[in-house]
This record gives structure tokens, C-alpha cells and sequence, in this order.
């Protein structure tokens, strides 16, 4: 792992190299997606990457909790694992049901932030912060393949 500086007229800008490692990996995208996305942070997963978003697997409100305290525990919950990700990977495709993809997208572009940030899907979806992405993906697959060369070494055909 490296550290790039990079100089403007104003600001040094630190850069980390997050490449030929495996990451700590939060997967963002709308609830309804859910078992979709299980299945391709599985496969992140298999390549020896951590997937620290555990909305993926979220199980029912407990019966003790009420609507709000139940969104409360869970957006302090997600908050913090968009805050120990190294990586953060919004999904664009199907609609959003919560607004809370955008909100952990939000959260991993921070001023600062070191957070390698990928979009996947989407179509043409376009927004003033997702210009913040390091790079866009059409499909998992072609994530997938980018990953096997530059975060694992892992190919996917």
C-alpha cells in the first residue's frame, strides 16, 4: 500500500493506493436489491475481501424496538461500517426505495476521505455526487474483472 501526494495551488492531497490489497468493503445500493447484492458481496467475499456492510444480511425489527428506535440502531449501525471501509460500492441499478444509498454514499465523500468510491449500474443515472466516484462500472462483471487486476488476484470471466 502506497501513499500519493499530490500538490495544487492551495491544498496538499494525500492519495493512499489501495491497489494489491484486499479491502474492507461496505455495499451500498436500495433494500429491495438486497439478495441481489448478497450474492456479489459473496463473491467479494470469496476473493478475500471484507464486506463490512451488514445491511445485506439484516434481519427483522425485534419485537422489543419500535419503528424509530429500530432506525435509529440501524442508521448508527451503517453509519459506522461506512466508516470503517476502506471501499464503498454503490449500487445504481433498481430504484431506490430509502434514499439510503445515497446518504452512505454521501458519508464516504468526505473532504478528505481515502475511500476508494465505485458506481456499478445505472444506466445514465447522473448526480452532482456521484461525479465523486473513482470509477464507473456498467456491470458487476465488469467490476469484477477490474478488482481481479487491481485489488486481488482472482480472474472472473
Amino acid at each position: 500500500m502506497g501513499v500519493d501526494v499530490l500538490w495544487t495551488s492551495q491544498h496538499r492531497i494525500c492519495s493512499l493506493s489501495l491497489e494489491g490489497i484486499n479491502l474492507k468493503i461496505y455495499v451500498s445500493g436500495t433494500f429491495t436489491s438486497q439478495e441481489r447484492l448478497r450474492e456479489k458481496a459473496d463473491i467479494l467475499r470469496k476473493d478475500g475481501h471484507d464486506i463490512v456492510g451488514t445491511w445485506l444480511y439484516e434481519a427483522a425489527k425485534p419485537a422489543h424496538l419500535n419503528d424509530y428506535e429500530w432506525n435509529l440502531a440501524l442508521a448508527d449501525k451503517d453509519i459506522s461500517e461506512v466508516h470503517a471501509a476502506d471501499c464503498i460500492i454503490l449500487d445504481l441499478d433498481d430504484e431506490s426505495t430509502t434514499g439510503g444509498r445515497y446518504v452512505e454514499w454521501g458519508l464516504a465523500c468526505y473532504p478528505g476521505s481515502l475511500r476508494k468510491r465505485y458506481l456499478v449500474g445505472g444506466g445514465n443515472k447522473q448526480g452532482v455526487f456521484l461525479t465523486k466516484a473513482h470509477r464507473r462500472f456498467d456491470s458487476w462483471h465488469d467490476l469484477f474483472r477490474y478488482f481481479s487486476v487491481h485489488h486481488t488476484g482472482v480472474q472472473h470471466d
